[in-house]
């Protein structure tokens, strides 16, 4: 049984994407296998068996040492004070870390009032929110000074927000470094990005002993983009947790074609606006429901407007997992569009609730649900063609749906973690 220290940002009941949602996953099955020290910056929910969760909203005196943290604002080869203080894993905003926040630092060496500031800085329900930069360098320090004791065997850290911690800690306690790449700057703000989140996933992924995958897509980006050895990289698929799923029926009269995710560029929002205006030419009883907020919000609700297409979609905003579980209950056809998508869980929760999805092509869902209709991100013919048919064949509906419920047998967590099991025993092995 390995001794797991895992850092990651999201966790349930606090997430805002598949980050959250693949770390507790994760987490859960690779607990049956070996003991797991997380670190995260909001602790919500209790421990379970063979978890030690340590959250920094409430960690205690006894677990760091103030006098010992040195904080300045640079560490390993990494100048965190440009990181953009409105940046998460899904947005990319340019800002400076200020001279206020600068100040406050400082008194995180000053005992009781150091703990007041660290306990305050990640408490409250926004995992990111506009003082990310500044979340993100002091869970670096705090997650070092935390894993000073050196009990464990590997560190395992959750995309660009923990690659610094993962760095430190390595750095000092000499422990084999697993980088687990959920998604890339690069997804984000496009192939030609070159900013200072591009440029500590480079140096983490330099420095990891493993690099872990969410798609072949994705790690032919790391190799492509980042230039990393594709031999230290390894692909994981997620899987996802079985539920106990059911229909819906709704009151609207049109069939519902579900996209569902936040609405920013990487999304591919103006290809589905394009779509709904094809498909809505031969198949007027539809309707488009968007669930999902982001900074391309705007943009598609004039766009949906300029070209007539406002009583053809719905805009839902933000849903509680409960409430998009309803909505996968009542939809004929799920939509995701996406220019660059790492992997595209929901695609997954949608095949569940016996949907149907047209996918895109860039994405990593695309290489293990075989039953689904996939074109390139940019051929909105082709994506309105596929909608059309699943809309208007009853029989191409049902095998599709029913052949991704059974390809779904085989995308489970604990196949994932016994992945992710394999590559400890490899880096653990060859440092002994």
């Amino acid at each position: 049984m390995a001794r797991v220290l895992m850092l990651g940002w999201e966790f349930p009941p606090l997430f805002s994407g598949g980050l959250g949602v693949a770390t507790y996953g994760l987490v859960k099955s690779l607990s049956h296998e070996n003991q797991i020290r997380l670190i995260i910056p909001t602790a919500a929910s209790p421990d379970f068996q063979n978890v030690n969760i340590v959250g920094l909203n409430r960690v205690t005196a006894e677990e760091i040492n103030l006098e010992r943290l040195h904080f300045s604002f640079s560490f390993s080869n990494t100048e965190l004070h440009q990181l953009p203080l409105s940046a998460s894993p899904y947005h990319y905003t340019n800002y400076v870390l200020s001279k206020s926040e600068s100040n406050e630092l400082d008194t995180l060496k000053e005992g009781k009032a150091g703990m007041e500031v660290i306990h305050n800085t990640f408490s409250g329900n926004e995992v990111y929110g506009p003082a990310i930069q500044h979340k993100v360098y002091l869970y670096a320090k705090l997650a070092e000074e935390i894993a000073s004791d050196g009990k464990f065997d590997v560190i395992h850290a959750h995309d660009w927000l923990t690659f610094p911690a993962g760095m430190n800690i390595k750095n000092r306690t000499g422990k084999p470094l697993v980088l687990h790449v959920h998604a890339l700057e690069t997804d984000r703000a496009g192939h030609e990005t070159r900013n200072e989140i591009y440029e500590m996933e480079k140096s983490g992924m330099e420095a990891a002993d493993q690099v872990i995958s969410v798609s072949q897509f994705t790690k032919d980006q790391i190799i492509t983009l980042y230039g990393i050895d594709p031999k230290k990289i390894a692909v994981v698929h997620n899987g996802i947790e079985p539920v106990r799923t059911y229909r819906k029926d709704h009151a609207l009269k049109d069939k519902l074609v579900v996209f569902l995710g936040r609405l920013t560029h990487q999304k591919g929002p103006q290809f589905l606006v394009e779509t709904a205006e094809k498909v809505s030419r031969v198949y007027p009883r539809v309707k488009f429901v968007v669930a999902g907020m982001g900074d391309q919000f705007a943009p598609v609700l004039e766009s949906s407007a300029h070209k007539k297409l406002g009583s053809k979609f719905i805009f839902t905003g933000f849903l509680s997992k409960a409430k998009v579980n309803d909505l996968l209950a009542m939809a004929d056809v799920y939509f995701m569009p996406s220019i660059s998508e790492p992997f595209g869980l929901t695609a997954l929760e949608a095949a569940q609730y016996r949907v149907p999805s047209v996918i895109s092509s860039q994405s990593g869902v695309a290489e293990v649900l075989n039953a689904s209709l996939k074109a390139d991100f940019w051929d909105t013919d082709k994506y309105a063609n596929y909608i059309f048919a699943l809309l208007k064949y009853n029989a191409l509906h049902k095998t599709l749906s029913d052949q991704a419920v059974q390809e779904l047998d085989g995308l489970t967590w604990g196949h994932a973690a016994r992945k992710v099991q394999h590559v400890y025993q490899t880096i653990t092995q060859s440092k002994n």
